[in-house]
C-alpha cells in the first residue's frame, strides 16, 4: 500500500509539473522571439543609416550661388503638393541631380521636371546617402517655410513698375573697394529716398537695428530657425523698430533710401541690399545664399 501511495503521489506531482513546464517553455519562446525582433529593429536601422548611397559633394560657393532656374521652384512646389511628396527632400535631388547648377542657365526644359523627378522620386532618393542630404534638406526647408512676403509691400511691387530687381550675385564692383556682390538689390527707379516702405519677409525678432557706416540704417531679423535677414540702405528706420521686439511677416520696418557708403556715403542709387544667412552645418562660419530665386519665386 505504502509503495502504491508513493506511486499515485509521484504520478499527481508529474501531472502538476508539466503545465508549468509548458507555460515556462512558451515564456522561454516569446522572450527570444522579442530578442529577434528587437535584433532586426536595431539591424534594420543600422543598415538604413550605413546603406551605401552617393554622397552629396558640392561646393559651398555653388550651393550659396543659387543658380537653380526660378521657375522651377513654383513648378516643384506644385508637383511635391500634387503627389504628396516632400518639397524640401524633391528640392535637394532636383539640384543635386544638376550639380547645383554650377553655371548660371539661359533656358530649361521646365518639361521634362515631371518625367525626370517625379515619376522617379522614391528610385532617387535611395541613390543619395540619407546623411549628407539631411543639412540641404534642413536649409531649404527653413528658408521656403519661413519666408511669407516680398519684402516691398503688394501695393508697391505689383502696381509700381519703378520698382525692379535682377540677379546680381557675385557680381564684382568697386564700393569700398573690389568686392563681390551677396545679396539682392531692389531698386527704386524713381532714386526718391523714403518714397517706398521695405517690410520684413519673415516672422522673427530684431537682432539689430541702427547705423553702420557701410550699411547706413539698417535692420536685421532673425526667425526660429535662426536664419538672418538683413535689411540695408535704408533711409529711415520705421519707429518703434528696436532691439529684441518681435516681428510680423509683412511688417514695416523702415523705408529705402541709399545711406553709408562709408566716408562719401550716399554714392549710389536709392535701393534696398537684401542678404540672407541660413543656419547651415555643412559649412563652418557664416553663410550667406542668393536671395534672388527666392524673391523670384515669392513675387510670382
Amino acid at each position: 500500500m505504502r509503495s502504491r501511495d508513493i506511486k499515485r503521489r509521484i504520478g499527481m506531482r508529474e501531472k502538476l509539473t508539466l503545465p508549468r513546464i509548458f507555460k515556462r517553455r512558451i515564456k522561454d519562446y516569446f522572450f527570444k522571439l522579442c530578442v529577434l525582433v528587437v535584433l532586426f529593429i536595431i539591424i534594420g536601422g543600422a543598415f538604413s543609416l550605413l546603406r551605401p548611397g552617393i554622397r552629396l559633394r558640392v561646393d559651398a560657393e555653388t550651393v550659396a550661388a543659387f543658380r537653380v532656374p526660378h521657375r522651377a521652384i513654383g513648378m516643384l512646389q506644385v508637383y511635391a503638393e500634387r503627389n504628396s511628396i516632400s518639397f524640401p527632400e524633391l528640392f535637394v535631388l532636383f539640384n543635386a541631380e544638376n550639380d547645383f547648377f554650377p553655371e548660371k542657365l539661359t533656358a530649361y526644359d521646365l518639361s521634362a521636371i515631371e518625367r525626370l523627378y517625379i515619376s522617379d522620386f522614391k528610385r532617387l532618393l535611395r541613390r543619395y546617402n540619407t546623411r549628407s542630404i539631411a543639412p540641404f534638406v534642413a536649409m531649404y526647408e527653413n528658408l521656403f517655410s519661413e519666408i511669407e512676403v516680398f519684402p516691398i509691400p503688394d501695393g508697391w511691387y505689383e502696381y509700381d513698375p519703378s520698382i525692379m530687381f535682377g540677379d546680381s550675385w557675385g557680381v564684382e564692383h568697386n564700393f569700398q573697394g573690389r568686392r563681390m556682390h551677396m545679396g539682392t538689390a531692389i531698386i527704386d527707379r524713381e532714386n526718391i529716398r523714403g518714397r517706398v516702405p521695405v517690410s520684413s519677409m519673415t516672422y522673427g525678432h530684431v537682432r539689430e537695428a541702427g547705423w553702420d557706416n557701410n550699411l547706413g540704417y539698417f535692420v536685421t531679423i532673425i526667425t526660429k530657425n535662426d536664419t538672418l535677414y538683413l535689411y540695408a540702405h535704408l533711409d529711415s528706420i520705421a519707429t518703434g523698430i528696436a532691439t529684441g521686439q518681435d516681428i510680423a511677416a509683412g511688417q514695416t520696418i523702415g523705408q529705402m533710401g541709399n545711406s553709408g557708403g562709408g566716408r562719401g556715403g550716399r554714392s549710389f542709387p536709392v535701393h534696398l541690399h537684401l542678404a540672407i544667412s541660413p543656419s547651415v552645418t555643412f559649412v563652418r562660419g557664416d553663410f550667406w545664399i542668393n536671395p534672388y530665386p527666392l524673391l523670384r519665386n515669392i513675387a510670382n
